[in-house]
């Protein structure tokens, strides 16, 4: 391993926790409301379903974590490391340090923008690093101590046998 770097957003998790919250007492009211009525009571249940699965997707993705090793841009996301993207080094053309903006990159949360060949991990503004593919397809994530991050990343791609 070469660098590791982490990333989280106290934000994104308090964001997934209210709409959790609310879905699922929304969910809750209506089956109370519905009761003895003869309706069926799914429209509650479904609510309330769809609340719970949003916190704990909301929760596994506030937090990444990048991996540098000889070969290997790795992403990977919550405590579980799923999802996870994977960048052959051999594949990378640059890598470098930057500053994500939210909005350039599509918004928070993983974005994938054919229109501009470009896919980013946004979980928070601020520093990131972006990889240009030799194809011309950029990728960005946000991660605390970019700099070192970049730095690992193009030495080790430097290193590796052209």
């Amino acid at each position: 391993m070469i660098w590791t770097g982490t990333c989280s957003s106290r934000g994104f998790a308090l964001l997934a926790v209210g709409v959790t919250v609310l879905l699922v007492g929304v969910g809750i009211g209506t089956i109370i409301a519905l009761q003895g009525t003869g309706v069926p009571l799914a429209l509650g249940w479904v609510l309330a379903l769809v609340g719970v699965v949003t916190g704990i997707t909301g929760w596994l993705l506030s937090s990444l974590e990048v991996r540098v090793d000889a070969e290997r841009f790795v992403v990977a996301f919550g405590p579980f490391g799923r999802p996870r993207r994977v960048i052959r080094l051999a594949d990378v053309r640059e890598v470098s340090a930057i500053v994500v903006e939210p909005r350039e990159w599509g918004g928070w949360g993983y974005r994938w923008m054919p229109w501009a060949r470009a896919s980013a991990a946004v979980i928070r503004r601020g520093p990131g690093i972006e990889v240009v593919l030799l194809d011309g397809k950029r990728f960005a994530v946000t991660v605390d101590d970019a700099v070192t991050g970049a730095k690992a990343a193009s030495a080790a791609l430097d290193a590796l046998p052209r």
